[in-house]
């Protein structure tokens, strides 16, 4: 019995020692846990400088645990023990000293323990403010050294997460400016057919453009349409023939970004006119010739596709009309009119002459 009783007390206390190892290994794995983001304060209750250290060890990211040395002096022995204590990567403390503060840190991811002397700057209003900044960066700068190619070894691992907590992020930087598009000059020429209701035939022409783009959407035109035909009219009395040269200028509206393969456009400007006529009368009959300029406004639109980035193909339909049209008049009865209202429609191609 005494032996069985003996045998059970063995098995019964290597349980609890088993247990106790258990909750020992346990209890290191929850520090392992809390490791990396915890750093350990060393200041006494109520102490207002150590309050700023730990409000500025948490705007980093990092959790603070405060701890009261007491009157024990500070070391690196007594810091790394703390920081070991509360399972904490590091372990800072400040101690007065003659100048300011002296501020010490034991840093168990890089393995240094640093002291560093602070003097107090009267001219500072807020003072414990200034120099807890200073010693958390002091802190931070230690930190960073796991970044270096070939870091210094350490009691706990660089872990991903600290990495992140002390990764600098950069400020938002502010969208570039968006490039202004440069100006485009651009020359088209066309062959074009000008119509006008009220008897007379079409007039063949050749259409010169330009066109100033200085913005995206925006710009202005030019143009003219030189007669290479006149318009005809015959009867029995004789045979009539009006060459009209048209020129003009106004704005574009182009719908499409420049760079679009298909580019519509809208145009509003005013047009002169140039008209001449003569004649050629049948026998028995008195011929004559005359000339005129009018105004007139104009609206245009417009259409281009591009073949190459300079080369594009364009066709483009005007309409405008003549408050006081033209009439040919044969024995004093008048035979037909042009102007109310005409039409320029041509068709051809357009060079950038920047790009």
């Amino acid at each position: 019995m005494r032996r069985r009783s003996a045998t059970l007390l063995f098995l019964a206390g290597a349980a609890l020692a088993a247990g106790a190892s258990l909750a020992e290994g346990a209890r290191a794995d929850e520090t392992r846990t809390e490791a990396p983001s915890t750093i350990a304060v060393l200041c006494a209750p109520g102490d207002r400088f150590g309050l700023r250290i730990v409000a500025e060890i948490e705007s980093l990211g990092f959790r603070a645990e405060r701890l009261d040395p007491a009157a024990e002096p500070a070391s690196r022995a007594s810091l790394e023990a703390s920081a070991r204590e509360v399972g904490a990567i590091a372990a800072i403390r400040a101690v007065p000293s003659e100048r300011g503060v002296e501020i010490w840190i034991a840093d168990r991811v890089t393995g240094k323990t640093v002291l560093r002397e602070m003097a107090d700057d009267g001219g500072t209003p807020d003072r414990d403010a200034a120099l807890a900044l200073r010693a958390v960066e002091l802190l931070r700068a230690s930190l960073l050294e796991v970044g270096l190619p070939a870091p210094p070894p350490g009691e706990v691992p660089a872990t991903p997460e600290i990495r992140e907590k002390l990764r600098v992020r950069a400020p938002d930087t502010p969208p570039a400016p968006a490039q202004r598009p440069s100006p485009a000059l651009r020359l088209s020429l066309a062959p074009g057919v000008l119509l006008s209701p009220g008897g007379f035939g079409a007039e063949v022409s050749v259409d010169v453009g330009l066109s100033w783009m200085p913005s995206e959407h925006v710009g202005a035109i030019a143009f003219a349409a030189i007669p290479l035909s006149p318009h005809r009219v015959e009867r029995s009395q004789g045979t009539a023939d009006l060459s009209v040269l048209l020129a003009g200028g106004g704005a574009r509206l182009q719908l499409a970004p420049r760079d679009s393969p298909w580019t519509a456009s809208a145009d509003l400007g005013l047009s002169a006119v140039l008209l001449w006529s003569s004649g050629v009368s049948s026998q028995g009959f008195r011929s004559s010739a005359s000339a005129a300029v009018a105004a007139s406004p104009f609206a245009g639109v417009g259409l281009s596709f591009a073949l190459t980035p300079r080369l594009r193909l364009r066709a483009d339909a005007l309409a405008s009309v003549l408050v006081q049209g033209v009439s040919v008049r044969f024995v004093e009865r008048e035979t037909a009119t042009w102007g109310k209202p005409f039409i320029l429609s041509s068709a051809g191609i357009e060079l950038d002459l920047f790009l």
